[in-house]
């Protein structure tokens, strides 16, 4: 029995990492940013949309993984496999161009963060983009995502910033089962900014080559899906702390904030100095894990679209000459556009937005035929409960991301 035990608890650990890393980094510098701007507009109204987006999260993200797993090929190599090298080619130009959207984003919570640190971003964003760099380059494939465990470690900084804000906790709790007042029009699309961050185009394709890349086999099915399971629970955890921080500290007190270094110095006067360095440091994390893991993401997805091969275990830039340089350039050129202050970020950005709308239902489409597909899927393919889930998360995530772009699109123009 003890040894059946240690059997089952060394294959929990052999799976752990591409569910947990990729909740975390859906909380990147952006994610931050909506969390704060929303709880700081709606308070714990906000904390209602916890729970569907964490199951739209555990949902999206395991069929995602146990198609990888059932095939031992990655999302993007299957699109062009089943459906195509046009179809895989036009995939991956949007993937690109949503992608390095979101990068411009985390780049941007990284200056941000250094500048709340009051150190110097013309000198330590080029630094830090090359410590990454390097870090990828040199490092094995476990040595990598122990890096990335601990980036992870700091998100607790959240919490620490929730308890220095002394909420009223039966009340917060409350508040995510039961909506603490009516809400309107304006409400829902903010509910729909939240959602749209947690479910993203990148997150799917990450997952996959992750779990492609650390070679997890069909006998650790079951123990993957807990591991997605029990990691979108304890991302949209820390979700949770971040949006209590901000509604205990800045709703209450009505200071208005326009992104999440407003929300980190705004919290000092209310909850303490600490707590606002907690947050800042928070931000800092949150900006680094999304600097990495999604250009990653887009790596990831260009060595397969174009049937090459791509491994954080390649520890020589020659041998993955067409993965490292494409990882270079996304985040180089990320770096030099937010070092330029005429840059408008917010109109690019808001342009990746719309596509990463449009891209979705596409992807949902994929992952559906796919996960149906019985000759590559044979006895994991979808479960009629599996298709119900889907395609409700489908619907409910395409029709939110599609009205939130068309208002954005209209103040925008």
């Amino acid at each position: 029995m003890a040894a059946l035990t240690w059997h089952k608890l060394l294959l929990i650990f052999r799976v752990i990492g591409p569910g947990l890393i990729t909740g975390f980094a859906d909380n990147d510098a952006g994610g931050v940013a909506t969390y704060s701007m929303s709880a700081a507009t709606y308070g714990h109204l906000v904390l209602i949309t916890l729970i569907p987006i964490t199951i739209v999260l555990m949902v999206s993200q395991e069929i995602g993984a146990r198609i990888t797993i059932a095939t031992g090929k990655g999302l993007s190599d299957l699109i062009r496999e089943r459906f195509g090298v046009r179809t895989a080619f036009i995939m991956f130009a949007l993937l690109f161009i949503v992608n390095f959207g979101v990068i411009l984003q985390n780049v941007s919570g990284l200056k941000s963060a250094l500048e709340l640190f009051h150190l110097d971003y013309r000198f330590f964003l080029p630094l830090i983009v090359l410590v990454l760099f390097l870090i990828l380059l040199k490092g094995s494939f476990q040595k990598i995502q122990r890096f990335f465990f601990v980036l992870m470690f700091f998100y607790l900084t959240y919490l620490f910033s929730a308890i220095y804000a002394h909420p009223d906790w039966p009340a917060v709790l409350r508040a995510v089962v039961v909506p603490e007042r009516s809400f309107d029009l304006a409400f829902v699309f903010t509910a729909i900014a939240v959602l749209g961050t947690t479910v993203t185009a990148w997150g799917q394709f990450f997952i996959s080559s992750y779990v492609k890349d650390k070679r997890i086999s069909k006998r650790h099915l079951r123990y993957e899906r807990w591991e997605i399971v029990s990691a979108a629970l304890l991302s949209n955890l820390f979700t949770f702390f971040m949006m209590v921080a901000v509604t205990e500290t800045l709703y209450r007190n009505g200071v208005p904030i326009e992104g999440a270094a407003d929300a980190a110095k705004a919290i000092a006067p209310f909850a303490g100095q600490l707590a606002s360095v907690l947050f800042g440091v928070g931000l800092l994390i949150a900006a680094l894990l999304g600097c990495t893991i999604v250009p990653l993401a887009t790596s990831y997805a260009f060595v397969e679209f174009f049937g090459s091969e791509g491994s954080l275990d390649i520890v020589r830039f020659k041998q993955g000459k067409l993965f490292y340089t494409f990882f270079l350039v996304q985040i180089v050129g990320g770096t030099a556009l937010v070092m330029l202050s005429r840059v408008s970020l917010f109109r690019i950005t808001l342009y990746a937005d719309f596509l990463n709308g449009l891209l979705l239902p596409f992807l949902f489409y994929f992952l559906y035929k796919l996960g149906n597909d019985e000759k590559i899927m044979e006895e994991n393919k979808n479960t009629p409960w599996q298709n119900f889930l889907l395609l409700a998360c489908a619907l409910a995530v395409c029709v939110g991301v599609l009205v939130s772009v068309g208002v954005n699109i209209r103040q925008l123009f």
